[in-house]
């Protein structure tokens, strides 16, 4: 999510040279695909492949559910001007299908309600039509159960697919998790879990008075009892609570080939990411992934890089990039690579 403390750097033209030509074919891509038109029912939001997403999800960024849908609308294919980052996740959509041979198979981890998940599959539709499996890890329960109502809104049974309530981590050790404050996108473990932030939790309980009742929480509720404004800038404080965790190793492991890993996990991406990254090079043909800091994204770049993955796309956060589509104004960085061994 944003920082907004951090300033911007600007990247000249001559610096992201390299990064035009897929910039360019990217583009003929997503110029392939037919923007939507139709009627939006009342309350929905609609984007350019056509899926709804119920107005209600977006709320804490301001759409009024009652002041959207109920109409015809005519959609056009995302340009940098209009949309920034979502052109990147609408561009790896499309290159991801069109890529695609006899099954696709698409994870996203953090996958809040699905948006990443729903895009992929209706690119799919539209760009190379054949079986798929969806698998969306998303470990905020109103998140997650947005997540089904928004594969159900579009079409897609999501008992077909696999939706993992769980959080990302690099073991199976329950972690310490903001719960609350569905849609905000901005939760993690990284806030909330490590043993300093524990050590605080430990330390503000034992100030309560109350050890009795925080044992009892802890071991009736998974929960600490505490809340905290971990979410972002001016949202509601939400419950620090144990929640199961899954590494991308148990994720992978049922597959022998994904097409296409999108990853947006709020700077967990940096401990997430490394200890799976033989397995990604033996089984995953592209990675997407949002990087929450520059360090994390050059470390993340490097490991990639020395392991023989093609980059394609190699934005850090915090910055606006001149190209030849336009300005880049973003802040979650973005690294998009390609395995040239399948």
């Amino acid at each position: 999510m944003p920082n907004v403390n951090i300033a911007r750097k600007v990247v000249p033209l001559s610096e992201t040279q390299a990064q035009q030509p897929q910039l360019h074919e990217h583009a003929r891509l997503l110029a392939r695909l037919k923007p939507w038109a139709g009627y939006v029912p009342k309350g929905y939001l609609v984007d350019f492949l056509g899926a709804l997403t119920d107005a209600t999800f977006r709320a804490m960024w301001g759409a009024d559910p009652a002041a959207v849908g109920g109409q015809h609308v005519e959609t056009a294919i995302p340009t940098f001007a209009t949309d920034d980052e979502s052109w990147f996740e609408a561009a790896n959509w499309a290159a991801a299908a069109a890529e695609a041979s006899g099954r696709f198979v698409m994870i996203s981890l953090g996958a809040q309600f699905g948006t990443q998940s729903v895009g992929s599959y209706l690119a799919l539709q539209q760009l190379n039509p054949m079986p798929c499996k969806l698998v969306a890890v998303e470990p905020e329960p109103g998140n997650f159960a947005w997540m089904r109502k928004h594969f159900i809104d579009n079409g897609i049974d999501p008992d077909e697919h696999w939706l993992l309530q769980a959080a990302v981590a690099e073991r199976n050790d329950p972690v310490l998790f903001p719960v609350g404050a569905s849609g905000h996108g901005a939760h993690n473990i990284m806030a909330t879990n490590p043993a300093s932030e524990r050590d605080i939790y430990w330390r503000d309980l034992m100030k309560l008075g109350k050890p009795e009742e925080s044992l009892r929480h802890l071991l009736m509720t998974n929960s600490t009892g505490l809340k905290r404004g971990v979410v972002g800038e001016g949202s509601e404080p939400v419950e620090i609570k144990y929640i199961s965790a899954v590494t991308l190793d148990d994720i992978l492991g049922p597959f022998d080939f994904i097409d296409y890993l999108e990853t947006d996990i709020q700077s967990a991406e940096e401990v997430v990411l490394p200890p799976a990254i033989n397995k990604l090079k033996r089984k995953v043909r592209r990675i997407h992934i949002g990087t929450h800091s520059e360090a994390g994204h050059r470390q993340l770049r490097q490991a990639f890089v020395n392991d023989g993955w093609t980059l394609i796309f190699d934005y850090e956060p915090y910055a606006t990039y001149e190209t030849e589509l336009g300005a880049l104004s973003i802040d979650d960085g973005m690294l998009t690579l390609r395995n040239p061994s399948i």
